[in-house]
């Protein structure tokens, strides 16, 4: 994908995320929520940090390795990652 579209997949992944959270807070009656969430890809997705509606969000890129034991030396193979936001 293209960074424009990594971006555009993040902001919609984003609100979808602020739609629920909103309603459960509304619903609450208390302040804004904490919450995070992990989405897995099979490329390393970009996020963004900062300010999105009344939320403030990150995102960390976290490589999920698969890792064998070959000859009593570990090697590592990057099989997917994870894109983790959390916003509050």
């Amino acid at each position: 994908m293209t960074n424009l579209s990594n971006i555009a997949l993040s902001a919609a992944l984003a609100a979808a995320a602020f739609a629920t959270v909103g309603a459960t807070t509304a619903e609450a009656g208390r302040g804004k929520e904490y919450f995070v969430q992990d989405y897995h890809f099979s490329k390393p997705m970009h996020g963004y940090t900062g300010h999105s509606g009344n939320y403030f969000c990150d995102y960390q890129r976290l490589p999920e390795r698969r890792c064998v034991v070959v000859g009593g030396v570990e090697k590592c193979k990057i099989v997917g990652w994870t894109l983790r936001q959390s916003c509050q």
